[in-house]
């Protein structure tokens, strides 16, 4: 196997790559590619012919694999951390675990005491999921009067827009 060197930028669950041409220059102009961060685990890659490897797999597609080499074994850690916590799966359930928290020293849902959250039913929530699914029902477009700000307000699906 041959490694190419590339720039990488992470940007919440997108890794950006990007080529760096002749003279040793990132084009920046626009990425080469991206690999989208989600169902996926990272391992050390201590069969890699590279020093300080480590790899991307995907759960549903054990065939993809990316494997990527730092420049230091702290360089590594680095980017596995970062890669790690990347994922809406990971920052969900730190989600779900703090309000888990807060709900067993208040008693109450601090997600449901936001007035524009009130009535809101998020039991899905609390299952565990092995693929994206969001944690608050999707509305279209829904109008909702509330008592407390004395308003009208607007929620519209932004996956849509």
């Amino acid at each position: 196997s041959v490694f190419k060197e590339k720039w990488f930028k992470l940007r919440y669950n997108l890794l950006f790559y990007f080529n760096i041409n002749e003279l040793g220059h990132i084009d920046r102009r626009q990425p080469a590619g991206v690999i989208i961060l989600e169902n996926y685990s990272i391992n050390l890659d201590t069969s890699s012919e590279g020093a300080f490897a480590f790899s991307i797999s995907f759960h549903d597609d054990h065939e993809k694999r990316h494997v990527l080499s730092g420049r230091s074994e702290s360089h590594v850690e680095q980017w596995i951390n970062a890669l790690k916590q990347a994922s809406y799966g990971y920052w969900r359930s730190q989600l779900i675990t703090l309000q888990e928290r807060l709900c067993k020293k208040t008693g109450k849902d601090p997600l449901l005491m936001y007035p524009r959250n009130q009535g809101v039913v998020r039991d899905e929530a609390w299952e565990p999921a092995s693929s994206f699914r969001s944690h608050v029902r999707s509305f279209t477009t829904s109008v909702v009067a509330s008592p407390i700000l004395n308003t009208i307000t607007r929620e519209v699906n932004l996956i849509e827009l």
